[in-house]
């Protein structure tokens, strides 16, 4: 409940509130389930299931030969999206990240089994270079805390988080088209929709590559918080988002003590 308040504070009532921890935990179950499934599932059944809208998007992307950066989140069932898309044939790959054992067997298992690349969480630059020479599809889920080596602070619902400067940096560096999807469940038990947005366009207002590059790590978080405002129920509350807003020491804050781009 804690983090629904500071994200969306008086937008919403407290019984508003309650009824999407309710429904939020009714989804968690439900995409559990759907991941057990995903091995088991036709292509034929997958498509009946999952809708994909805007492809047209990362096929514009990809026909500029550069690679694409899926720019994602954890709201719905965010690896049957990515799997989704590797049955149908798309070049996909995504950065994963640690977890239990077991747990981590089993997700690997069931992406390799649909056919999404699996880049390893650490030293993962090169092999994502090269992925996006290859014109392939590289996913960065950019909505969790990171460690101060690898993230910057950056407003996200108007306080400060760990937000990874990937897309923008690799996109910067690569030439690669960054293009933000996400998705959502629908009102049949089951079934989903993908929603590929066009792809996303840099702007460099700044000299300096690093201001840009937060510069535009804040326009994607303007994203992130546009897809949870529209489908509060299923975005992943249970994580501590706002580390740095709690405990900022260390971290490099802008001096006027708010990010740029909140208006974008």
């Amino acid at each position: 409940m804690d983090n629904i308040r500071r994200a969306l504070g008086n937008e919403i009532s407290e019984k508003e509130r309650k009824k999407i921890i309710r429904s939020f935990f009714r989804n968690f179950c439900m995409s559990a389930i759907e991941v057990l499934r995903i091995p088991h599932m036709s292509l034929g059944k997958n498509k009946g299931l999952v809708k994909i809208e805007g492809w047209e998007h990362m096929e514009q992307a990809l026909e500029r030969g550069k690679g694409v950066i899926l720019f994602a989140t954890h709201i719905d069932n965010v690896d049957l999206g990515g799997c989704s898309m590797a049955m149908r044939g798309a070049p996909i790959s995504v950065v994963a990240r640690k977890m239990g054992k077991s747990a981590e067997e089993f997700i690997t298992s069931v992406r390799e089994h649909t056919g999404v690349i699996l880049i390893p969480p650490k030293n993962s630059k090169h092999y994502i270079k090269e992925l996006l020479a290859e014109n392939k599809i590289v996913t960065i889920v950019a909505d969790q805390h990171l460690s101060k080596r690898r993230a910057i602070a950056c407003k996200f619902f108007g306080q400060w988080a760990a937000t990874t400067p990937a897309p923008s940096r690799f996109a910067f560096e690569t030439d690669a088209a960054i293009v933000p999807a996400v998705i959502n469940r629908q009102g049949k038990t089951g079934y989903h929709q993908i929603r590929v947005s066009p792809a996303f366009d840099l702007e460099t207002p700044y000299n300096d590559m690093d201001m840009n590059i937060r510069h535009n790590t804040e326009r994607l978080n303007r994203i992130i918080e546009q897809w949870v405002r529209e489908a509060p129920d299923q975005w992943w509350w249970v994580h501590r988002r706002w580390k740095v807003q709690d405990n900022p020491e260390g971290w490099d804050i802008p001096q006027d003590n708010s990010s740029a781009d909140q208006s974008d």
